[in-house]
């Protein structure tokens, strides 16, 4: 990424963390007794879709069903309406065997290949509105239209392979990273346990464009090109004042 893009994402990001901070001095009183705003975490599963999860070798990503962890905190400034920021951290293992096999039927020359992989990382930063939806007093929904930055790895990995001729190389695919901005939706069903304290199942899907450069041994490199689309699933608690 070109190092303006970086800037740019970094001055918004900044400035929708500000805006938060300026919001939580609006009625503060009223808000307390409200008991509307919250912070919380979140830990479950991450699912990789379209191309980050694909199989097609040349094409796709091989990722795995993966975890995630975050946490979120948001001021309403009226009974329905909020302004927050969300944080994740996700990871995906990678499909060794499949990418092997894969690579193998690419390559004829190779009579055996073998692999070690790392994982791919994800960070979201996020900021954006809610949206409340009372069903009953112990029972609420909240929706979320957030944006922000989207930052991910891709796995280290080593190769060791066997060709004909009695030939054994080995060699290192090193993890690039990527990172874009982009946007974040969600909703919750969350149920009051005590006043304060609320247990809540969680539903987020987020998505970049990723760009991922590799340099190769001859000093040239490569772009790889891979839509990231992920779903999250993820029960949590919230802590409100």
């Amino acid at each position: 990424m070109a190092p303006n893009s970086d800037i740019y994402m970094a001055k918004t990001f900044s400035s929708l963390f500000i805006l938060f901070l300026c919001l939580l001095s609006i009625n503060p009183v009223w808000a307390q007794k409200e008991h509307n705003s919250f912070v919380g975490i979140r830990f479950g599963a991450a699912l990789p879709m379209g191309e980050l999860a694909s199989h097609e070798y040349g094409y796709g990503g091989y990722a795995l069903l993966g975890k995630s962890f975050g946490g979120e905190a948001v001021w309403f400034i009226t009974p329905k309406l909020g302004v927050g920021v969300d944080v994740s951290t996700n990871s995906f293992g990678f499909a060794s065997g499949y990418y092997v096999e894969d690579y193998k039927a690419s390559e004829p020359a190779f009579t055996n290949i073998g692999m070690l992989s790392g994982q791919y990382t994800l960070n979201t930063y996020m900021g954006g509105i809610y949206y409340k939806v009372t069903i009953s007093p112990k029972f609420h929904s909240t929706f979320k239209l957030m944006g922000g930055l989207f930052s991910a790895k891709t796995p280290n990995q080593l190769y060791y392979v066997d060709a004909f001729g009695g030939i054994k190389l080995t060699f290192w695919k090193t993890s690039a990273q990527s990172s874009k901005f982009t946007f974040l939706t969600g909703a919750s069903i969350e149920y009051k346990l005590y006043n304060q304290v609320s247990l809540l199942l969680q539903a987020d899907f987020t998505y970049a464009g990723a760009d991922f450069n590799y340099t190769t041994s001859s000093a040239s490199g490569y772009t790889n090109h891979l839509q990231m689309p992920v779903f999250r699933l993820q029960p949590g608690i919230n802590i409100h004042f």
